[in-house]
């Protein structure tokens, strides 16, 4: 079978060319990879074609070009990765090609009192205050299954329940949840540190106030009182928010208590395993697309987590269960969840017991390859 993916733009580092390449890589097919650009990981295909332009219209402007390309790759199934809005962008593209979807999300525009948790300049850093998250608000449910089934789209897979309500099969194809974001991993966190220091909070991400680093940064002055010996590490991927983090960070008096990384971490299981406790406090539903793959992956490796209660974590996370979740923004209630998992060794087993166990069951890439082939088969 030859299976050709198509993906506005393309790298191995970042969540959804993350899924093509772990799809890739258990799928037994011939894969092939179409996208205005490519960063990184290309080596798993059988071919790369890059079509160039604007990462945020395509393929409009390119849909010649792009179907030209499809049906010189003679491809079995054409495999679309994007959000709600690939459909109508792609519906000329891929009209007549046997085709799945896997849909991210389906972003909407914050609240009034969630847009006042950060300036306008941080949200339109971000992925969370965008054209295409106003235009996909706006977008009803019959419409977006008519376009879905007008490009050919026989099923759509998504990580998003809420992408799963709004396409039930009445108006457009069928919708099937996708597992994605947990890999399998035999290292473990320990409740003590293992250089004998100090109990590490660790967070690992962009450098974007989105992300709730404000939030986390007002919460561990409280951490440090009830555990002296803590310590916060941030590693931070670079964004353009980086230096104005940087300064606050320097501002917030915790001194020797926090370590900063903006160097690439060659191997982030190892990171999360080194660590006690996993802190993301994200501060916007859709900060990343469900599931928050960072979140996962520390729970793969037995490391418990405190986040916020927002759409791309309860994706992965089931509060009380195999993590706990805090309100947006609250920096009281999650130093307090944070202080009770570093001084209840019995919370803090069961959590680290729970976190391998609910990725196994939920969140494989290996129920991810499983879902998918079931589709390309369909189609």
């Amino acid at each position: 079978m030859r299976i050709v993916h198509v993906i506005a733009e393309f790298s191995a580092r970042e969540a959804m060319g993350r899924t093509v390449v772990e799809t890739v890589e258990r799928v037994d097919a011939e894969h092939h990879l179409v996208t205005t650009v490519a960063h990184d990981g290309t080596d798993r295909f059988a071919s790369v074609t890059e079509l160039g332009g604007s990462v945020a219209t395509f393929p409009l402007g390119r849909t010649d070009d792009l179907r030209s390309t499809l049906e010189g790759l003679e491809a079995d199934v054409v495999h679309l990765h994007a959000g709600a809005l690939g459909p109508f962008q792609a519906m000329a593209a891929l009209r007549g090609l046997p085709t799945v979807m896997t849909i991210y999300a389906w972003p909407t525009l914050p609240g009034p009192k969630a847009l006042r948790r950060v300036s306008y300049a941080q949200l339109r850093a971000s992925n969370v205050l965008q054209a295409r998250v106003a235009l996909t608000t706006l977008v009803p449910r019959r419409l977006a299954g008519a376009a879905l089934a007008r490009a050919g789209v026989q099923t759509v897979l998504s990580p998003d329940p809420r992408v799963l309500d709004r396409l039930d099969g009445r108006t457009g194809p069928v919708a099937v949840r996708l597992p994605s974001g947990g890999p399998t991993d035999s290292r473990r966190a320990r409740h003590a540190a293992a250089d004998g220091g100090g109990p590490t909070v660790v967070f690992a991400g962009r450098a974007e106030s989105v992300r709730g680093l404000d939030t986390l940064l007002a919460a561990f002055p409280a951490v440090l009182r009830a555990v002296p010996d803590a310590r916060l590490r941030l590693l931070l991927i670079p964004r353009a928010e980086l230096p104005e983090i940087l300064e606050r960070a320097g501002a917030s008096a915790l001194g020797d208590a926090l370590e900063i990384v903006t160097e690439p971490v060659a191997d982030l299981a190892a990171e999360l395993a080194g660590a006690q406790v996993g802190c993301w406090p994200f501060l916007f539903d859709y900060t990343t697309s469900p599931p928050a793959m960072a979140v996962a992956e520390a729970m793969s490796v037995g490391l418990p987590v405190v986040s916020t209660d927002v759409a791309c974590v309860r994706a992965a996370i089931r509060d009380e269960r195999d993590g706990i979740l805090v309100p947006a923004g609250d920096s009281a209630a999650l130093a307090r969840e944070l202080i009770a998992l570093l001084t209840d060794r019995d919370e803090w087993e069961r959590l680290a017991a729970a976190g391998p166990e609910s990725v196994l069951a939920r969140l494989s890439w290996e129920r991810t390859a499983e879902v998918t082939s079931a589709a390309y088969a369909a189609a």
